[in-house]
Order: structure tokens, then sequence, then C-alpha cells
């Protein structure tokens, strides 16, 4: 599979950056290459001009504003954080051979630093110290150095330094991702916010009504008739005009069963025996029950007060035609459906179920159901995540156990890029049998993050490659889980439509002292409780990240950020990964 190479140009501003790029593009190009260029601006720009119906649309607000004709399109997007140049690469360049990148100082990609001198500035990345990242220098003057020295003014020698580079891969493994195993822990936050810029919702598909229950409805759904279509009885009894004397009886005019379109005009003086559901005559306004009238001979006679309308439900009274009655981004919930199924709904348009690839990694893991054997263990993972997929409505795909190979995790591996998202668990840290990270490289994926300050779960990866989201789990079960709970489910929800999409947090009471003497926030399980006096939790003992009963005991993730003690009594952040501790044993009312 063909490897995207990145090279990215950095010099002092005047040195000719872009009069270098637009002499190599179609020298590359020539050479059969498909080339995609990025260019970093500090400063605010605009790709159109003022009175252009793209910039009007976005100068109004446009989140998203996409121009396309029969030659060429741009995207313009808004966003709250300038992306990184990796996430860039992620999401819009898997289609290239070569990518030319301008600026960018800061980032882990390979550099080619052009030296002009008579600018007399000394170079950014050779000033005293040495950037790893820095593969040549393009000089039109002499330098000593330990890279190579190109000709600033010769682009077809910088074209073949390139070519060589590409063809060779001699870099190609670390083109995108150097160093990625010394990269800095990232913090949760920063991890979340990563992950949320590569969320969205899929593409939207028609679900039969009662399927669609538990996801998010994906079109505003509006009324096309009233409900009730017509006035009806609420009750059996006797429709009347209450303008008449109630004080006489009244003379029965036939009898009226639910689901009859006609009945005669019931003048003054007159009732009609009627059904619950019912349409109400012509002539008649109240319905008295039939618990409150007394028959005889042909009359009835009303036992107790009635007061005008009673009884009767009005046309629209529950929902009026061109009434919007579910919106967009609803959670179809039991009661929807019935209201729903009201409005002669049969199927529902709804956002596609995630398709959510899980590849377990390591010789010694054993299939549950398998005979067992010495040094083996059974894979908890596959099972524990495919349930935690299924919970939030994805579609969990089990692509069973790869060795630790490389090649075999790649063929794994590549078997689930059909699916919308990849987790791989095992082979996320650094041992000499771990191998997830090595295949996202090796596919021409990119890493986005690699370690994350937090415990259990800091070996956990997230990357990109063809375009999907791939996952990086510790092996670990508890830290699997976790890091599931707290990084994936997030993503696969808002795919699915949601919006609200992080479990609530509650502060709780500890119920004994507790220290994290580490440097890494440490999410322990704890079981949650509440009472008069409020929320109450005690943990579950031993918190190894390979104790599932830690797990199966807990209902919430106590939050203890580094080098703290809390105290008996004390108020501690919990996570609620259920709030089945709420439910009651026996129902009372007050």
């Amino acid at each position: 599979m063909n490897k995207v190479a990145v090279f990215s140009f950095v010099a002092h501003s005047g040195t000719g950056k872009t009069t270098l790029l637009e002499q190599l593009i179609p020298i590359l190009k020539a050479r059969g290459y498909r080339i995609g260029t990025i260019k970093h601006d500090a400063h605010r720009f605009e790709i159109d001009h003022p009175g252009k119906d793209s910039y009007r649309m976005t100068a109004a607000g446009a989140d998203t504003t996409l121009v396309c004709s029969e030659e060429k399109l741009a995207l313009i997007r808004r966003h709250q954080r300038a992306p990184s140049v990796e996430e860039l690469l992620a999401s819009y360049c898997a289609d290239f051979d070569i990518i030319l990148t301008e600026g960018f100082k800061q980032s882990s990609l390979p550099k080619i630093e052009l030296h002009r001198g008579a600018l007399g500035k000394e170079l950014i990345l050779r000033g005293g110290t040495t950037d790893k990242t820095l593969i040549a220098v393009a000089s039109d003057v002499s330098l000593t150095l330990d890279v190579p020295l190109l000709d600033l003014n010769d682009p077809q020698q910088i074209a073949d330094f390139i070519e060589a580079q590409f063809l060779t891969r001699t870099k190609s493994a670390s083109l995108i991702n150097v160093n990625v195993n010394k990269l800095p822990l990232i913090s949760i936050e920063q991890a979340l916010e990563v992950i949320n810029d590569h969320c969205k919702p899929l593409e939207v598909t028609t679900a039969p009504l009662i399927e669609g229950l538990n996801r998010i409805l994906a079109e505003d759904q509006v009324a096309q008739f009233d409900i009730p279509p017509h006035d009806y009885s609420a009750m059996d009894g006797y429709g009347f005009s209450y303008a008449s004397t109630i004080t006489e009886p009244l003379t029965i005019r036939g009898f009226l069963p639910a689901g009859k379109e006609t009945a005669p005009h019931i003048k003054c003086g007159e009732a009609i025996r009627i059904m619950t559901g019912a349409p109400i005559p012509d002539g008649c306004n109240t319905v008295v029950p039939l618990e409150n009238v007394v028959e005889e001979r042909g009359l009835i006679r009303i036992t107790t007060a009635v007061a005008v309308g009673d009884n009767i439900r009005r046309r629209g009274e529950d929902v009026m035609r061109g009434n919007l009655v579910v919106p967009a981004g609803r959670l179809v919930r039991p009661q929807e459906i019935a209201l729903l199924s009201a409005m002669n709904r049969t199927s529902l348009p709804v956002y596609r179920k995630t398709r959510v690839a899980i590849l377990a990694t390591g010789d010694e893991l054993l299939e549950p159901g398998s005979q067992r054997e010495p040094g083996k263990i059974i894979n908890s993972n596959s099972s524990g995540l495919a349930a935690q997929v299924l919970e939030i409505g994805g579609d969990p795909l089990l692509l069973g156990i790869a060795e630790d190979t490389l090649a075999a995790t790649c063929a794994k591996i590549l078997t689930g890029l059909h699916a919308d998202l990849l987790l791989v668990t095992g082979g996320a840290s650094v041992g000499d049998h771990d191998y997830a990270k090595s295949a996202i490289e090796e596919l021409g994926g990119i890493i986005l993050f690699s370690g994350v300050n937090i415990k259990p779960g800091k070996p956990l990866t997230f990357g990109i490659v063809q375009g999907k989201p791939v996952f990086a789990l510790p092996g670990n079960p508890v830290a699997a889980m976790v890091s599931f709970e707290l990084f994936v489910r997030p993503m696969i929800l808002k795919s699915l439509g949601h919006q609200q999409v992080y479990r609530p947090k509650i502060k709780a009471a500890i119920s004994e002292q507790v220290k994290n003497t580490g440097t890494r926030p440490h999410l322990v399980r704890g079981l949650v409780s509440s009472d008069k006096d409020g929320y109450h939790v005690v943990l579950t003992g031993n918190q190894s990240s390979g104790r599932l009963v830690s797990l199966t005991q807990a209902n919430g993730l106590v939050y203890l950020a580094p080098k703290t003690t809390h105290h008996q009594g004390d108020n501690v952040e919990v996570l609620l990964l259920d709030r089945g501790f709420e439910m009651e044993a026996h129902c009372r009312w007050h």
C-alpha cells in the first residue's frame, strides 16, 4: 500500500518558500506523482473577495461553505481551535503520494529548511540545537552541516532529493509520526478535543418505526393531520346538548359505537348512547358517564352535576396539523414511538448505526469457549467492548485475535477498515511485541496522539487510517473498558447523532481515606449509593487494571487528582457509569 510522503518547508520570511513550491509542483507532477500542498498562515485570510456569494455566506456566519464548479472546489470551514498539521493530513490528504507543506515549524513532520544568505539570518532549526526532524537544508551559500545540503536555486535537485526519499522509503515509517513514542502525554481534555474534531454524524437511513427506538431522529416530524381527527367521547355514556333542560328526562335517540362515522343530529331534550372513541354527533356538546344516569323506558335522568363540554376530547387537542411534533435530534423513546405511530408513521429517518470493528492482539489469547492451554488467557476485551458498543446502539464487528507480528496486525486492521471505527486492544504500549502503532504507520495512517496523562489508560493511542478513526486501547481489561467509556463512547454517540455524549458527574462523600501519590489523575472504581444526606461512594477494593471484578462491583469512576489525599467523608467527583442505584424495590407515593 502506498504511503503518503510529507515534507515541510520552513524558512525565514522572504526566503522564497512559495516560489520554490511553485517550481517543485510541476516537476513532481511530470514524474507521475499526485501532489498535495498545505500552507500555514499565521494571519487572517480570505480565499474569496467581498461581494462574492461564498464570502457573503461565510460572513453571515455559516460554519461551513463549500464552493464547487466543474474544475475545482473550495471548502471554507470555521473552527474554534486551529487544527494541527497532523489533523489536517488525517482529514484531507489521504489521496496523494507527496504532500508539501509550508510553515509548521513546531510540527513533527520531516523538514527541509530554506536559507538565503542575503538575509543574514541563522538557520531556524540549526541555530545551536539539533532538530531530528530536519532532513536537509536548501541554501544559496555554502554551509557546514550534518544533513544534506541542497542548492536553493536548483529545484530539479531538490525534487530528486524528495523523490529519492519517497522511493527508498528510508524515512517512510516516520514521515508523519516522528518519535511518536517520545511524545509527551496529553491531558484528558486535550485527547477529547482531538477526538471531537474527528466526530461527525453518519448518513441518514430509514428504519422501521419500532427499530427507531433509542436512536436519534434525523429530520423534523410534522403532523399531517389533527390528532384526534375529530371531537370524540372520552367515556362510555350519553351525549346531549347542555343547552337543554337537564332537570327533565332526555329521550334516548339511538346508539353510537366507536368507529362509526355517521349519527343522527341530536336535538334539545334528546340524548344518544355513545361509546369511548366514537365521534361526537351534531347537536351534542357534553357527555355524561353511564354510571351517572338512570335509564327508564327509553328515557335517561342525570343524577349528578354536569358541566358543558364534560368528557369530550376536542379535535387537534393532542396535535394540530402543521405542528412540529418531534424535532430532529430528539432521542426516540417509547412515548415518541407511540405518538409517531398515531401520526401514521411506519418508518423513521434516523442516523445509521455505527459499525465498530474490534480486534484483540496477543499470542497469549484464546477465544472464549476454547480448550484452555498453559500460559494462555481468555480474550475478554473483545466481548466487553462489543457489549459497550451494543449498549449505546452501535454495531460491533469482531475481528478475532491477531498474532504478535506486524504483518498479522496490519492484515487484521485492513479487514476492519470497512467499518466506521476500529478498536485494537493490546499492542498500544512500547514493548517488543506491541505492534498497534507500528501497524497504523505501516498502513499509511497518521497518529494524532499516543499516550494520555491518566491511570488506567496511559498507552491510549488515536489515529486515522484511510480516513477511518482507529483507537489502540490498552490490553488490560479494566484499562480497555475505562478508555472506551472516556474516549470512544462519546465519539460513537456523536456519530449516531447524539448531542449529549458525556456521562454525568456527581459529588459523593468518600467512605474511606484515599490517596493518589502518582503524577497522573487516577480513575478508581467505586460503588455509589444515595440517601437523604446525598450521594456516597465506596471503593471496590484492589484497583489493578487487570481486575475486572473491580468494575463489576462498581457503578462509577472516582476522579483522584495527582498528589492528593481525600479523608473519609470528603466529597469527590464521580463519573456515573449507571444510575441503577436510584431504582427502588418498592413503589412509594407520598
